[in-house]
């Protein structure tokens, strides 16, 4: 059926491996598997046939989330070799002064740490040092949830565990408090991060100009949409539109990706109310277009999974 696959990190020798990341050569190798199966178009050309009804189960496009550095220094030019033209789903709060620490934590867990289960540990054991009995009383919550995350079968079960925590018992504040404080107890430079993580508006409008098609990801890329008020989901999509439109120079975004997956019906109408035409999941727990603001993704670990078989 048709859908999109999903990009996120990369690496070379600037950009650190970390978990899920490819090389230009494994991302090259990837989108001939993909031509070998589908027909991969443009970003454009998949809207226009989304919205003419004229897409076949044949027909792909690749996305890319989160305005990262990685997918400029290392996927583009492999785009450009391919003759690809691909969609880049962006948040505004990582061109301002105070980015979402979400990417600063994942460059943290996987750049500070020998391994992304030594820094589990780590966190679990702060937890438990904190307060053991509601950890406990987590854990026996999370076993009666059966398989947590279920729709991303490349996670490990101590990445399901530690979303779970994040998401579903911290919150966003207790989260990111705990996070800073080990941060700090690891003597972590989070200024000197930033500037490696994400694209500059230069190279983002550079993209633009490219042919490829920018699209709303949200202001602050919060990882639970749903649980926001509808208000607060629409400031979040008007404050991203206001900041790409004025970079891109054009009012004309009419596409968006939900971050982590995760929105709302209140989501669906005011994105429809601002004029978004096509929006993206992400991933293939819902292989149906329920709407042309729920279009599937592939996850491409999983695609990365089913090469090597």
């Amino acid at each position: 059926m048709t859908h999109s696959v999903m990009f996120h990190h990369f690496h070379d020798d600037f950009h650190l491996p970390s978990q899920g990341s490819l090389s230009a050569s494994e991302f090259d190798l990837m989108i001939s598997w993909l031509r070998d199966r589908y027909d991969i178009l443009d970003a454009q050309e998949y809207i226009d046939r989304f919205l003419s009804q004229t897409l076949k189960n044949t027909d792909i496009c690749l996305s890319f989330d989160d305005a990262l550095k990685c997918q400029y220094d290392v996927a583009l030019p492999v785009l450009r070799k391919n003759n690809i033209h691909a969609f880049f789903f962006v948040y505004s709060s990582a061109f301002s002064d105070k980015p979402d620490f979400l990417e600063i934590f994942r460059y943290f867990r996987t750049n500070k740490f020998d391994s992304v289960d030594e820094f589990y540990n780590y966190f679990f054991d702060f937890l438990i040092q904190n307060d053991k009995d509601e950890y406990l009383s987590q854990q026996n919550q999370y076993s009666s949830l059966g398989n947590y995350s279920s729709a991303f079968p490349f996670y490990t079960e101590n990445d399901k565990w530690f979303r779970y925590l994040r998401d579903q018992y911290l919150g966003n504040e207790k989260y990111t408090n705990i996070m800073l404080e080990i941060i700090s107890e690891k003597s972590f430079d989070i200024n000197e991060v930033k500037k490696k993580l994400w694209l500059g508006e230069d190279e983002l409008l550079k993209i633009h100009e490219n042919g490829h098609v920018v699209g709303l990801h949200s202001y602050s890329h919060p990882t639970q949409m749903s649980k926001l008020t509808a208000d607060q989901q629409l400031k979040e999509y008007q404050q991203n539109f206001t900041h790409l439109s004025k970079v891109l120079k054009t009012s004309e975004i009419t596409s968006m990706s939900h971050p982590c997956g995760d929105y709302n019906l209140d989501t669906l109408s005011l994105l429809k109310e601002m004029g978004i035409q096509i929006g993206f999941r992400s991933s293939m727990s819902v292989k149906e277009i329920k709407s042309p603001l729920e279009i599937p993704r592939e996850d491409h670990a999983n695609v990365f999974k089913e090469m090597k078989h």
